[in-house]
């Protein structure tokens, strides 16, 4: 009895976690062919793609900015961005995560960094659950980086102690990474950590989601949010 019993409870588990990366392996609705048109090299940035996606600029640069995404979110969705954050002379790099999961692949950082010897200078950068996943990396590695940024995102365990600039960059009308909840978890980042608030920004406007995930009122427009989040994060990473 107790053997059946304990073989149900296996399998009960089994299907829950297979309910659970099933879930997370479908990404939240994004605009395809923004994020496709992003991936077109130019004069100003070359696009390589291989296990990550490397936007490198025409300048030779030292400096390297690596990006999680946030669960169930597909890389594509944030393409332009780290695109147009490459055009203030920083090498930027996007990983995919297992089944969209960035707690799957909180060391893929190291892989881009082997990757590029040439960047002696890197920032890890994540939006939401990506966020948590590079504070947690952060956490254990801080002597690899110059500066951890959070976009829409806190810590799950206190790194207060670690020796790293931090840039935390909320938005006011964010209904995930709430202003309370990022306030409630700023005594887990260093003292010397900077923060930011976007006005009438919301969750969804840091990236290229589908408009179908963004119906609030009184926002400002997605354009000038990630305009206000590139520049937030390219003056950090100049000081």
């Amino acid at each position: 009895m107790f053997k059946k019993i304990l073989l149900s409870l296996i399998g009960l588990v089994v299907l829950m976690v297979a309910a659970v990366a099933a879930y997370m392996s479908v990404p939240f609705p994004y605009q395809e062919q923004v994020g496709h048109s992003a991936y077109q090299s130019s004069d100003r940035v070359q696009v390589i793609h291989n296990d990550f996606i490397s936007f490198i600029p025409d300048d030779q640069t030292s400096t390297g900015v690596i990006f999680y995404p946030g669960g169930k979110t597909h890389v594509d969705t944030f393409a332009p961005v780290m695109r147009q954050l490459t055009e203030s002379d920083v090498a930027t790099f996007m990983v995919p995560m297992p089944l969209n999961t960035a707690f799957l692949g909180i060391n893929k950082a190291d892989e881009v960094m082997a990757a590029n010897p040439q960047i002696s200078r890197w920032y890890l950068i994540g939006h939401s659950l990506g966020g948590v996943a590079a504070a947690q990396y952060a956490k254990e590695n801080s002597h690899k980086l110059v500066g951890l940024i959070l976009w829409a995102a806190y810590p799950a365990s206190d790194i207060s102690y670690i020796d790293l600039p931090v840039l935390s960059i909320a938005a006011s009308h964010d209904l995930q990474s709430t202003q309370a909840k990022v306030a409630n978890n700023m005594k887990y980042l260093p003292d010397n950590s900077h923060f930011s608030e976007i006005q009438r920004g919301n969750h969804w406007q840091y990236g290229y989601f589908d408009d179908s995930q963004n119906q609030q009122q009184d926002l400002i427009s997605r354009q000038e949010q990630i305009r206000q989040v590139v520049e937030l994060t390219s003056q950090f990473i100049r000081q």
